[in-house]
């Protein structure tokens, strides 16, 4: 019977959102996007994956657009573009020991205005896990050959749709791309920042990581569908790992604080 009779709740929600003007349907939205962060970027990288997969072709299009006539990526030999590819890869050298040596500075003798140290084992355990771990293992996995090595582009080998498990490439291959991981991994980034600062660091970040990631695409380097499943992988992850070191922060901090006064009676 419970199931034919909405709860008091449920019809006063749906109300709610019948009534609503423009404005507070924006409000609504905004609001159950703040509240459910892990099933959305879950349902994003799941509508991705599906549209990748049943239009295969939007791959072969976007790369195409960014080929020569001739079938090879001319702008892979610009200057500008290939630093900012190299930029993009020596940013994780610079980081991760940053973040890393405030966790130990956060051990050793606590500062209440530094870093606190859930955030830093938070953005050390995403970055382990999802650039790290995951993304490694998709490349070896579903052994994807990256577009200047398939058939379409002057290449031998086959192209293969995302997700679709294949021989053709045995090392350093095309899914998923591990530079646009690196890249939305800015976001964790700006995280470890005061709750009022994450939105304006985040926006000012949005055209860095397109530039990072788009990169890839026009070297022939990567698939659309690498950069943007690799995207939403590890938004998924940020947000559940985000979540579980949040709602623990005080246990985790205190845990650090203990361990620092053992080290230091």
């Amino acid at each position: 019977m419970s199931s034919l009779y909405p709860s008091t709740a449920t019809s006063s929600n749906s109300i709610r959102w019948l009534r609503a003007s423009p404005r507070e349907w924006a409000e609504l939205a905004r609001g159950r996007v703040e509240d459910q962060p892990i099933a959305i970027a879950g349902a994003l990288t799941i509508c991705a994956a599906f549209v990748f997969m049943a239009y295969p072709g939007i791959d072969l299009v976007v790369s195409r657009w960014a080929a020569s006539a001739a079938g090879d990526f001319p702008l892979s030999r610009e200057p500008l573009l290939r630093a900012l590819r190299d930029f993009n890869r020596i940013l994780p050298v610079f980081i991760l020991p940053c973040v890393l040596a405030l966790l130990v500075m956060q051990a050793i003798a606590p500062r209440p205005r530094l870093l606190r140290p859930h955030k830093a084992l938070f953005f050390l355990t995403f970055y382990a896990i999802g650039p790290g771990l995951l993304i490694q293992a998709l490349k070896r996995l579903i052994g994807r050959a990256r577009p200047y090595d398939i058939t379409d582009f002057g290449g031998t080998l086959p192209f293969t749709p995302a997700w679709q498990v294949s021989s053709a490439c045995s090392r350093s291959c095309s899914f998923a791309s591990g530079e646009s991981a690196t890249a939305i991994a800015l976001v964790a980034l700006a995280l470890l920042l005061p709750v009022r600062w994450r939105r304006v660091a985040i926006i000012a970040l949005v055209p860095l990581i397109l530039a990072f990631s788009l990169n890839r695409i026009v070297f022939g380097a990567h698939f659309l569908s690498d950069v943007v499943l690799a995207w939403l992988l590890m938004l998924w992850l940020m947000t559940w790992l985000w979540s579980a070191f949040r709602d623990n922060g005080e246990r985790i901090d205190a845990a650090m604080q203990r361990l620092g006064r053992r080290r230091n009676p």
